[in-house]
């Protein structure tokens, strides 16, 4: 047998585009979602107001999640093979990442009857297990990334809490945009209070805070950690995806809406609003280098 060994191949990104917008839909679906919890899971009554809005809304953004997963198989009738008893594997993270993103829908069209019944008991029962399927549907793509050796940007423990944190600030900075245009349509007595807006920024500007702890903790991994690891954030994130990593992520989405959410500028209209837009702006940029990025040298070195 004639053994070919073909060097300089040019290998094409098994994740692209579909998966950074399917990570930051997923995200920003779980982080509006909790903010529909506030009102009827947590029994904190102002919330209560934006509860229906915030779950449609995540609702909105998961059914896109499919088709985008769907599409990016190449060959689309294959998304049904994680479905089979035959191929479901319980050791495998994807298997359980399709039972959350095949139940976590069925749980939020749930709740959202009763909410709309006005339900309070069920709306609190299924709210609960709601919230868990929401954060374990994130934290399963974190996990998924972390468990990649070859990918040395990925493969860290911090990965699901870097998603999840994401999720929380891009779900609160949607959200508020949401609700302002929102407003806009509504009579003045059923609007969502400028207090409350204000309020949601303020847990936002708290996730920024330590989403920078957990991007601090990710530098020194590669800084300090293996070759293949500091060659991956000096060539991958410090010069190819440089825009995404350095000017949309930490300068566009965490450092302009930190300076806006700690200066009196957070008790205007244009300081939370513009914060709001930028987060979630952002954290789509943390997408890009994640998964792009994190599969560079893996695809192309």
């Amino acid at each position: 047998m004639e053994t070919i060994i073909t060097y300089n191949a040019v290998h094409h990104a098994a994740w692209g585009t579909p998966i950074t917008v399917y990570f930051w839909l997923v995200g920003a679906s779980a982080g509006s979602f909790v903010l529909s919890a506030f009102g009827w899971v947590f029994g904190i009554k102002r919330y209560k107001p934006l509860a229906l809005t915030a779950s449609i809304l995540a609702i909105v953004m998961l059914m896109i999640v499919p088709v985008l997963l769907i599409w990016d198989l190449g060959k689309p009738f294959r998304f049904i093979y994680l479905m089979l008893p035959g191929y479901w594997h319980g050791t495998a993270p994807m298997s359980w990442g399709t039972l959350l993103i095949l139940s976590y829908p069925i749980s939020m069209f749930v709740y959202t009857y009763f909410v709309i019944k006005n339900d309070q008991k069920w709306a609190k029962i299924v709210g609960i297990i709601a919230i868990v399927l929401a954060l374990s549907t994130h934290w399963y793509t974190g996990v998924v990334m972390e468990l990649n050796p070859g990918r040395y940007l990925n493969h860290t423990p911090l990965a699901p809490l870097l998603f999840l944190t994401g999720a929380f600030i891009s779900g609160i900075g949607l959200m508020i945009l949401v609700l302002w245009i929102q407003n806009q349509f509504t009579r003045p007595e059923k609007r969502i209070k400028w207090e409350l807006m204000e309020e949601m920024a303020q847990y936002m500007m708290y996730g920024i805070v330590f989403d920078f702890f957990l991007l601090f903790l990710d530098f020194m991994q590669t800084q300090y950690g293996t070759a293949s690891e500091y060659l991956a954030h000096g060539t991958v994130l410090m010069e190819i995806f440089f825009t995404p990593y350095i000017w949309l992520e930490v300068v566009i989405g965490l450092l302009i809406p930190l300076i806006l959410l700690v200066t009196p500028l957070k008790h205007t209209r244009i300081g939370v609003y513009g914060a709001a837009f930028l987060v979630a702006v952002g954290v789509y940029g943390m997408r890009i280098w994640w998964v792009m990025g994190g599969q560079y040298i893996q695809s192309f070195y």
